[in-house]
């Protein structure tokens, strides 16, 4: 079947699937809605917590991160897969036991304050905003390859889908729904890189690849083939590796990890701790399939990337002339905005590297997971099926945030504002806010970030905010609600201020002792520890109502 029809098909039947379970499981209660009525056996439950961490960031960033800062690349995989541990066995089974389905909740229970627990909904609010605006950036890039459209319209059309998927319930169709996107996920994102593999090295496991030997480059070590083409095409080698940034960003990235409100509320939809703790090992099991092929990936994708288009001739190329390499994609990818060519020598050649060493093929770092399969030459099916994966991993983490918005605005912010009695105001002031912020997301963007770059600054604000507190409040019995909110306080304002400052006034690379955005977290996160002791040691008091919650935690 042709490419175009075949990309309709696949992503229309992954449609028809995800809206089908969504509405076959629709939420009938308030409780199934928020917390899928306890009812899922732990290796559902830990496919569920899976997808989550296989977002757009993961599926579609990933690959092409090498592409924008080289060897860094590997503090995101090791931050996020470290701050999935810290968060199953620091955080969940105490907020378990105190039955907080929230973090503003477990504040509320453990601090007694109201101010603290309003101050922390504006925090996951805006960590899940933030969130929401790098997945529909994703959203868009997906739509502008399918429909052959410009980012911006896709983005448009993007935004319209992700309100309708918005609308459709709560917890329990969308953990159904997610053990489906699951499948086509691992199968779309697993399928291109045993292709790749196979055709570059001796192996035909992709988690063993990096330590191949290549099958195509005089049987050397593929990850030494891989640092001399980095080398040779002027990518960020290993020379201009930048360890303190990247051990800060891996630190950040970690405690903001664990303290995720959307992937927190996942471990209640088991019936026990020692269920939620089963469901922790199989999710770990799933992601581990997917996490411990992305470093293989970073390569293939990029030795991919130059057998196929380095010196190649351009009209040749995109008019499918040259046996074993056709070049249409390069025109449809074009039509995006996404890549682009420009024969800056005029030998009508794709020089990745020319004689002033400047690149002519442009690409935007995030379109490079779609592209690999298309550039590889890949079946038609396997094009297509990476398209619908890309679109589940996108929707199923959207899908996740606007849950946790939903619940944390409506179940412990408005629920208290409006009586019972004007259920009705409750309800469709929680769905105008949950379109404002689908709207003003899909308007949001960063200059000259990714969608991993983007999904780490939201990552860090929690890790300076949320995850110090937990701890805090979890074992530390003499913080009190006063030195709660201050160390909260002053860790969101030095990492939002240090963000802001780099991200929009300043955007040059000249950070204070070379910590990026994406790495102050670990910094805001001291800060907030250190203020949050020092006042609550000036004001020690306590209730007993808090002492005997605290030693009701730790039991």
């Amino acid at each position: 079947m042709e490419l175009q029809s075949l990309i309709y098909l696949f992503v229309g039947v992954s449609f028809t699937i995800y809206f089908g379970l969504a509405l076959w499981t629709k939420a009938s209660s308030t409780k199934d809605f928020y917390i899928a009525n306890k009812s899922f056996n732990p290796v559902l439950s830990g496919i569920s917590i899976a997808v989550d961490f296989i977002s757009a960031a993961t599926f579609i960033s990933l690959c092409g991160a090498f592409l924008s800062f080289g060897y860094d690349s590997f503090a995101y995989i090791i931050g996020i897969t470290s701050g999935f541990v810290l968060l199953t066995i620091l955080i969940v089974p105490y907020l378990r036991k105190m039955e907080c389905l929230s973090i503003p909740l477990f504040f509320e229970k453990r601090f007694n304050s109201k101010l603290l627990k309003i101050t922390t909904i504006i925090i996951v609010v805006l960590v899940s905003f933030i969130y929401i605006s790098a997945q529909l950036k994703g959203v868009g890039i997906i739509f502008s390859r399918i429909f052959q459209i410009d980012l911006s319209t896709a983005l448009l059309i993007g935004m319209c889908i992700t309100l309708l998927y918005a609308f459709i319930g709560g917890m329990k169709n969308i953990a159904y729904t997610q053990i489906a996107q699951y499948i086509i996920i691992l199968f779309s994102f697993m399928t291109p890189i045993f292709f790749l593999t196979i055709e570059f090295t001796n192996s035909y496991l992709p988690q063993l690849a990096i330590f191949s030997k290549s099958a195509i480059y005089e049987e050397r070590y593929l990850i030494e083939v891989f640092e001399q083409t980095l080398n040779d095409y002027g990518f960020k080698s290993f020379s201009e590796f930048n360890v303190l940034n990247s051990l800060l960003i891996a630190i950040s990235l970690s405690l903001g990890v664990a303290s995720l409100p959307h992937i927190l509320i996942k471990f209640f939809s088991t019936p026990t701790v020692n269920d939620a703790r089963k469901s922790s090992f199989w999710a770990l099991v799933f992601i581990s399939v997917i996490y411990t092929s992305i470093s293989s990936l970073f390569i293939l994708s990029t030795l991919n990337l130059v057998k196929k288009t380095n010196s190649v001739e351009y009209d040749t190329f995109i008019n499918n002339e040259i046996e074993g390499n056709e070049g249409k994609w390069l025109k449809t990818w074009e039509k995006t905005g996404l890549v682009k060519f420009e024969d800056l020598n005029k030998n009508n050649k794709i020089d990745l590297k020319n004689e002033n060493n400047i690149n002519e093929l442009s690409i935007n770092p995030d379109a490079l997971a779609l592209l690999t399969p298309e550039i590889a030459n890949l079946p038609n099916w396997v094009i297509s099926l990476v398209l619908a994966g890309a679109l589940a991993a996108t929707l199923s983490t959207i899908t996740g945030l606007i849950l946790i918005i939903k619940t944390t605005i409506s179940y412990e912010l408005i629920k208290e504002n409006f009586s019972k009695n004007n259920i009705i105001a409750r309800i469709l002031f929680s769905k105008l806010l949950i379109v404002l912020i689908i709207v003003l997301a899909t308007l949001f963007y960063i200059p000259n970030y990714t969608i991993l770059q983007t999904v780490a600054i939201s990552f860090t604000i929690c890790a300076a905010t949320l995850f110090p507190t937990l701890i805090l409040g979890i074992f530390y019995k003499k913080i009190n609600k006063i030195g709660a909110f201050f160390g909260i306080l002053t860790g969101f304002i030095f990492t939002l201020t240090y963000s802001i400052y780099f991200l929009y006034i300043n955007s040059s690379d000249n950070y204070f002792f070379g910590i990026s955005s994406e790495a102050i977290g670990s910094i805001g996160a001291i800060f907030n520890i250190i203020i949050a002791i020092i006042v609550s040691k000036i004001t020690s008091k306590r209730g007993k109502n808090i002492d005997e919650s605290i030693d009701f935690i730790k039991v």
